[in-house]
């Protein structure tokens, strides 16, 4: 029984990593495409493991890709923002994209001030800024 057990938590584990990819598509750049259903208990591993990820990694950037989430609750997008401010105290700078209009509407509801968070309709516009920031945009259009 206790072997069933523990090949259970080893695919939850499993399952868990492969929700919230942490990809690093440049020197310095992460990036966190999130897809599905983002409740508070994921959103509170997503940004364990990003932080986790921002220090290995010694990211500047962290883009959180919101593309493949329509709807977050007040609760969650209030944690998404905290996450923004956690990146920042680790010095590096969180960025936001793909946030759908019913995303945009309860971050507006919540009242909260985004003039400080760099946020983008793409992900490419967001590697863009990024690369730019970095110095790297002209090797990359090379």
């Amino acid at each position: 029984m206790r072997a069933k057990l523990d090949l259970i938590e080893r695919q939850q584990e499993v399952i868990r990593q492969l929700s919230t990819p942490i990809i690093e598509v440049w020197d310095g750049v992460i990036t966190l495409p999130i897809v599905g259903l983002v409740d508070t208990v994921r959103t509170a591993e997503i940004m364990d493991n990003l932080l986790q990820a921002v220090t290995r990694t010694r990211a500047r950037f962290a883009i959180l890709d919101l593309t493949g989430v329509e709807v977050v609750d007040t609760g969650t997008a209030s944690h998404l923002i905290r996450m923004i401010q956690a990146i920042r105290l680790l010095g590096a700078e969180g960025i936001l994209t793909g946030i759908h209009p019913t995303i945009a509407q309860t971050i507006v509801s919540l009242g909260v001030d985004l003039t400080r968070v760099a946020v983008f309709g793409k992900l490419r516009d967001a590697l863009v800024f990024c690369l730019g920031k970095l110095g790297k945009l002209s090797r990359v259009k090379a």
